[in-house]
């Protein structure tokens, strides 16, 4: 059991972690935080947030700001690239604007 959740944990970090070297690349193709392939990938995200409770458009919205605000999550951002971590912020701002208000 400890083993399969500790697999289980080290697996959902890998994704997280690829997910944002995705959105770095598209940040540096000079995409716009609220482009399509941007907003595929924020889709993702938001999905699989959502698989344990529904998420509010300010709830997102809030996420999408920590990602900036608190140190520790801006610092993971800006270690794969800088400007990550406000690129994600505007992202998820696009996404629940669009698809979420």
């Amino acid at each position: 059991m400890r083993h399969r959740l500790r697999t289980e944990i080290d697996a959902g970090q890998r994704e997280r972690t690829a997910q944002m070297i995705r959105l770095a690349e598209l940040l540096a193709a000079g995409l716009p935080a609220a482009a399509d392939p941007v907003q595929a990938e924020v889709h993702t995200q938001y999905r699989t947030l959502s698989e344990f409770r529904t998420v509010t458009a300010e709830e997102y919205r809030a996420i999408g700001r920590s990602c900036v605000d608190n140190e520790q999550w801006r610092a993971a951002y800006e270690v794969i690239a800088p400007g990550l971590a406000a690129y994600q912020r505007d992202a998820i701002e696009a996404y629940a604007t669009t698809r979420l208000s």
